[in-house]
Order: C-alpha cells, then structure tokens, then sequence
C-alpha cells in the first residue's frame, strides 16, 4: 500500500524537527556545589546562549537564581552562556541552601526551560587536629609539663568542651588536665600539669564526644573524634609539621615543633634555597621564617641535627623538606582603617592594598545629610562573626551613587601592591552630607572594604557640660577660628533640637539645656558653611574620663594646691 503524499509530508516534517536543534536550555555546569566555603563565588554555565550583549559584564540585581536561606549579592554575566553570582557577605555557617534558576535568565530568547534544583551548604562543626608539644607549667616557669591545642573549624566554649572530653595518657585516663584558654575560640589549650620525665616517648589519646556544640550552634558534632598522638621524649626535639604562605609584604614558613626552639640558635641550624636573608619569630611550638620570597613558588628548607630546644631536646637527624608556597587569598583592604576624613582643598586620595587581585572596581556613593543618623545606626554593630571579612557600606535609599571606575592592578603573584584612589571626579556638591567609597574585586565581591568619608575643611570640636554644649569650628587647612558656620545638634530619634552659628572666634554656646532639650538625647553634631558639611558622632567621640579622677578638690587648703601637668 502506498502513503498518500501528505502522510509523507507529515512524516518528514515531524523528522526534520526531531532531528533539528532543541528548543530547551539546560544548567550545563553549577558550581561551586556540595561543600562549600562561607566566601565563594557561583559559576552557572548554560547549554545556549541567553544573555543580549548590553548586560554583559556589569554587576546586576535581578535574580537570576532564587537561593534558600536568601543570600544578598549582585550578578554578572561574564559572556552569553555564562553567568556569576557573588555574594556581598558570607555565607551562613553550619547552613544548607538551596538554589532555582528563574526564568529571567531567559531574556527574550524564545527557549523552554528545563532546569533542576542545585543543593550546597557550608562546613559542618568539626575538630580538625590535635598538636602536642613539651610546655612549661602554668606559674611555674621551672616545671615542664604537656600542652594539646585542640583545633576546631569554629570555636567553641572552654566550659562546654570538658564535658564532652576524654584525655588519656599510655592508655589511663587523665582527669586532672587543666583547659587554658578562657573564652571562645577555635583552638582550645590544655595542660597537664607536671609530667614525670622519662626517656620513653608519651602516647595520648585525646577524644571528642558527639553532641559538642559549636558558639554558632546549629547542628551539634555528628561523629566523636579521637586523636592519637605520640610525644618524643624531653631529650628529642621532633618537627611535627611545616606550612606556608604569604602575608603580603613576605612569605612565611612555620615550623612546627615538639618544644620551643632557641631562637638565638636558628641561623645556625635553618637554610633554605634559593638562599634569602631571613627573620625568625617562635612561640612554644613553632617557630616561623620570613624572608622575601617574590615570584617564588617552590622553597627547599633544610634544618640541621643538633638544633637545640629550650627544654634539653635536640633534633636527631638532618631535616629537609621541599615546601610549595600556598597562594595568599586575595584580599583589599584600605591602609587607614580607622580615618574618616578628608580634606576638601585637598587632593582627595586613598590608598588602597591589593593582593592577588588584577581588576577590581570602586564604587562612590552619598548619604545625604538627612539620612545620615539612619545610615550611621544601621552600621553600628556587626553583622557576621567572621572578623577577617570588612564590613561593606551600602548607601542604598539613603543616598545615591555618583561614580563607578575600573581599576587594573596588575600586581605580582601574592605580592602587595599599593594602589592610589582619587576621589576628585566622584565628588558632587549639588547636595550635602558624606560619602562611602567601595572597592571590591571584578568578579568576587566579597573581596573588598569599604568605608565611609566626611570631605570637609571643617573641624569641629564639641564639649559637653553640666547644663551646656560648647562647639569650636576652625579651618582644618590653617587651624583659623570659622565665623558664621551653621552649627545644628541632632537628637538620638533624628530631630534637630539645638542650631546656631559660630561667632568670631569660630565658637557656638548651647546653654539652659535642661529646658531646652528636655526628653531628647544629643547624638550628632552637623557643621555647614557655604559648600562644606562635617559632622561628629558624639557616640564615637566621647572621652572616656571614668577611669579618671576628675571631680575636682572637694576641701579647699588654706596653703598650697599641688599641681602636675603632663607633656603636651
């Protein structure tokens, strides 16, 4: 029997369609996924291209992927098929997420999408490893005893770890070990008191319980961890350990040790090659090596035997080691951390410290000076425990951004390089108030700091008495007195309660407090004149004097008053 022609028709449409390109875009690659570190940077790679030309290689806030517990950051397509999410903050530790990819990543493409669910979380609670080494007894700088660091991936209360903790020494159990360390941390010291010297090495066996938890809390520890630890004798310095890396300005090698090294003694026992000229700093068990070490990657370090220890011990035979310097994690950080002003008849510059960053990108923003109490209380505490991450200022819809500028560092492999930021062509006086300057790599953003500037030629002094405020204006140029600046107290709930202006000697007297101000709190001092704003957080400003006698003479002496003036 023959088809009819259009069953043939049909047929091989239907065949051509089934044979021609897929209508559906895929995930082709998500990564990082699993375990993950609390700072990272998401990669997801597309099986077609999406992405329409003009949004490539800016920082978006479209989410592109919903995540679960949410997480704050900004997207960048790197090309049309492959987009990077970077968080502005870590990730939150001992956490699960999840993560969809939304439909608006398909732009006006006519693609189905056939997407999947993506899973990662950060680091469960765990021990990590356990150190020992020959120590003095606490008090006792003539009795040597046993110290274990016990290392965690986040710390821990001291209190709550000898509960779950079982030390035994040559198989016995010990109970009387003391805990060093007082307060939360992620490496925990034990002592154990006097330790009969013997020629025989010391076996300890040092064991965590499950159901430990971390400060963090969460998810307590899943599995107990036990550690078995040989200790050589006191007559035997053993090295138990070497690491590496760089700081920045130098690279560092540490050693570690079974019992203090004479630091006076290294140069005579430590090389390495290629040769360098070096620096030495120990603690009980390590000791560490700094040397330029620029463009380096591979270190030979050779100890010789004989190299004493504090306690008697010597290392027994030749030591050598090639030593891989590990790559330093990026960083940038401001050289002024603490500095929060600048001149405004002045050349406007921050300096700026990168490593192993090639591009990075500053962002310039203002808080105007009504928003400014807000903007100020929302950065007054921390919002993660993580200390080695900088907080990062977001003027948000309290200001607005004034300049975005690419930056090409192109400094050597872990080396720091300086960089000079000029603020000048991002400064904008059409309004009043302060500024947040940003800097933050290309492609991870949480690599950066940020801080926030008052550019200014106004300073202000302000004192506080029993029933008045005294504030002093003077050029910050030529210390001059400034008559006629604008000077406004603001309250703790954001009114302005007191307001006048300085005189000739550059001085405004707020006086009758009590009545004045009744029920209001003074928070912030603002100075205006013509172009020029400052102002004074009175709650980072204050003296503290409690520590201080400062009441004055409460008898008076008919014969003579004493006096001490320190050097000014």
């Amino acid at each position: 029997m023959r088809l009819s022609n259009s069953i043939l028709v049909l047929i091989f449409t239907l065949l051509l369609f089934a044979c021609g390109p897929s209508n559906t875009v895929k995930v082709s690659n998500f990564s990082p996924s699993g375990e993950v570190e609390k700072l990272t940077t998401f990669t997801i790679e597309f099986s077609e291209s999406l992405a329409p030309a003009d949004t490539l290689d800016k920082w978006l806030t479209d989410e592109f992927v919903e995540f679960e517990p949410k997480i704050a950051g900004k997207f960048k397509w790197v090309d049309a098929r492959t987009l990077i999410f970077s968080p502005d903050y870590p990730l939150q530790p001992i956490q699960s997420y999840s993560a969809n990819v939304t439909p608006k990543v398909l732009f006006d493409t006519k693609f189905a999408p056939s997407f999947e669910e993506y899973s990662f979380s950060t680091p469960d609670f765990d021990v990590t490893k356990v150190d020992l080494f020959w120590s003095r007894v606490p008090n006792k700088s003539y009795t040597l005893s046993v110290q274990a660091n016990i290392h965690f991936n986040y710390p821990v209360v001291p209190d709550q770890l000898k509960n779950y903790l079982i030390v035994k020494m040559g198989g016995e159990e010990v109970k009387d070990y003391q805990i060093i360390t007082e307060n939360s941390a992620d490496l925990i010291a034990l002592n154990f008191g006097e330790i009969e010297q013997s020629e025989k090495t010391q076996e300890f066996e040092i064991t965590v319980n499950k159901g430990l938890e971390s400060v963090i809390g969460k998810k307590p520890l899943e599995d107990t961890r036990s550690f078995e630890n040989e200790l050589p004798p006191l007559t035997r310095l053993a090295i138990t350990g070497v690491s590496s890396g760089f700081d920045g300005e130098s690279g560092w090698i540490t050693v570690s040790t079974t019992q203090m090294v004479d630091e006076k003694q290294l140069a005579k026992f430590v090389s390495i090659e290629p040769p360098k000229p070096m620096s030495y700093f120990i603690t009980d068990n390590q000791f560490r090596i700094e040397a330029d070490l620029t463009n380096i990657t591979m270190i030979t370090l050779k100890i010789k035997k004989g190299l004493p220890g504090m306690y008697g011990g010597e290392l027994e035979t030749d030591f050598e080691q090639v030593v891989s310097m590990v790559n330093l994690k990026p960083s940038i950080n401001f050289a002024e951390k603490k500095a929060k002003y600048l001149m405004m008849s002045g050349a406007k510059n921050l300096q700026v410290n990168v490593v192993n960053v090639d591009k990075a990108e500053m962002e310039v923003s203002q808080v105007f000076k009504n928003n400014l109490l807000h903007f100020l209380d929302r950065y007054s505490y921390s919002y993660y425990y993580d200390n080695y991450y900088n907080t990062s200022y977001d003027a948000g819809n309290y200001g607005r951004e004034l300049y975005t500028k690419k930056i090409d560092v192109s400094a050597g492999q872990n080396w720091l390089k300086k960089v000079n930021l000029n603020l000048a062509d991002a400064i904008k006086e059409d309004y009043k108030g302060i500024y947040t300057v940003s800097v933050r790599s290309a492609e991870d953003r949480w690599v950066q700091d940020s801080k926030m500037l008052a550019i200014s030629d106004l300073g202000l002094i302000a004192k506080k008495g029993t029933n008045q405020i005294l504030v002093f204006a003077n050029s910050i140029g030529t210390t001059d007195p400034l008559p006629g600046v604008e000077i406004s107290i603001i309250s703790t709930n954001n009114q302005i309660i007191l307001s006048g202006k300085t005189d000739q000697n550059g001085v405004v007297k707020f006086v009758d407090l009590d009545q004045k101000i009744k029920g209001f709190t003074p928070r912030l001092v603002t100075a205006e004149f013509e172009k020029d704003f400052n102002y004074l957080d009175l709650d980072e400003t204050n003296i503290e004097t409690s520590r201080f006698d400062v009441g004055g003479i409460y008898e008076y002496s008919s014969k003579f008053n004493a006096f001490i003036y320190g050097d000014r």
